[in-house]
């Protein structure tokens, strides 16, 4: 049986490569993890303590926590777990954690609220036949009979809007979890701490909203599957990512590093990126250009009312006619144009190819295609140019 994780599905959506990386070909780096994942496994640590002791009527004082926090960092700080705001040091990142434990104690000091169930949870739930998901919940508890809450602790610095919990997935995989493991939950409520805010924050799903997740997750899972390219997804979460070194978005910047100014003119890459570059800016200037003659052979011809302006060696005919003129790629309704193109069977016939196409054939459509698309056009005079040989 297939078994999978919030974590290793969220890995895929954020990017295929990285996936791939981890979960197929286990590639080891020198990267251990960020500073971040390792602060917050800490508190987790800590917090899991806390409430693991008060099973046994030990009730820890808060300076005995944090103690047993700052032992856990001297212990498995290593090199290698990566900082990637410079500006800041390890140190801060150990008080930070300090006083999120320490926030945490004084809110919910003397920790009676609930009774404790479980705590970091190590639970499979079964989709289907073929697969099953990994239930890791924080602390599993009860306020009464019948109700049952998922707590979790965050320990990031970004505070979520009530309506991403509302549709977060994580915790709402381990409701499905919670009802299968205990026939007796009338309500699960989801529960998170933002606990560099201090914040607690809660949802809750219905049962017809948990079995649609359950088909969401599958459908996920199929995809994965079928994934065969594996691409890599550029975005801000590059910096936080263990494989960066050796990503192909990133291999060639961190093969420079090293190198002494001279080394680093000569290197190829760079030699083709300069020039490249140097040759698309010559393209923009020569386009800028070529729009200029453009329109004032058009002008010429209109003026002088001709279809063929004559050069030494070559022609430059004018074709012209009144036509629609659709939505380029830069206009807001692109979107929705596209959704009509679609819908009418038309879109790999044109917009795919050259939207010039469309322009020229419109008038051929039949009246419903023409009302569709007129929604998104308007007529206006449209003209290109095309040089040829003079005989």
């Amino acid at each position: 049986m297939g078994t999978y994780s919030h974590s290793r599905l969220s890995t895929f959506e954020q990017c295929s490569l990285k996936y791939k990386y981890a979960y197929i070909d286990k590639v080891e780096t020198e990267i251990v993890r960020t500073i971040e994942t390792f602060m917050g496994d800490l508190v987790h640590q800590t917090l899991e303590k806390l409430y693991k002791d008060l099973k046994f009527l030990k009730l820890n004082e808060l300076r005995d926590l944090i103690t047993f926090y700052n032992d856990l960092w001297k212990k498995h700080w290593v090199e290698g777990i990566l900082i990637v705001k410079d500006q800041y040091t390890e140190d801060n990142y150990r008080l930070m954690g300090e006083k999120m434990i320490s926030d945490y104690y004084k809110h919910y000091h003397p920790f009676d609220q609930t009774k404790t169930i479980g705590l970091e949870t190590q639970d499979f739930l079964d989709l289907d036949d073929d697969y099953k998901i990994h239930v890791r919940i924080d602390r599993l508890a009860s306020p009464k009979d019948g109700v049952y809450e998922i707590h979790d602790y965050k320990t990031n610095s970004n505070l979520k809007k009530q309506d991403e919990l509302d549709h977060d997935r994580q915790l709402a995989i381990y409701a499905l979890g919670v009802k299968k493991m205990y026939p007796d939950a009338k309500e699960v409520i989801l529960v998170w701490h933002f606990l560099a805010f201090d914040k607690e924050m809660r949802s809750h799903r219905t049962t017809e909203q948990l079995e649609e997740l359950r088909k969401d997750i599958l459908s996920l899972i199929a995809k994965v599957e079928q994934e065969n390219e594996f691409n890599p997804s550029p975005s801000a979460l590059c910096d936080y990512c263990e494989f960066k070194t050796i990503c192909p978005l990133w291999k060639h910047l961190y093969s420079l590093e090293d190198k002494s100014p001279e080394d680093f003119k000569a290197d190829e890459g760079v030699i083709l990126a300069d020039k490249y570059s140097e040759l698309k800016e010559r393209e923009k200037k020569l386009q800028s250009e070529i729009e200029e003659v453009s329109e004032k052979i058009k002008n010429f011809a209109d003026f002088f009312a001709v279809r063929k302006v004559y050069g030494s060696s070559n022609t430059i005919t004018i074709w012209s006619k009144d036509a629609m003129k659709f939505p380029g790629k830069n206009d807001v309704s692109r979107a929705k144009f596209i959704d009509a193109l679609k819908a009418l069977n038309l879109y790999e016939k044109y917009l795919e190819v050259d939207n010039w196409n469309l322009e020229k054939d419109y008038d051929n459509f039949n009246e419903i295609e023409k009302q569709v698309l007129s929604h998104f056009g308007r007529k206006q005079k449209v003209s290109r140019l095309y040089v040829g040989e003079r005989k």
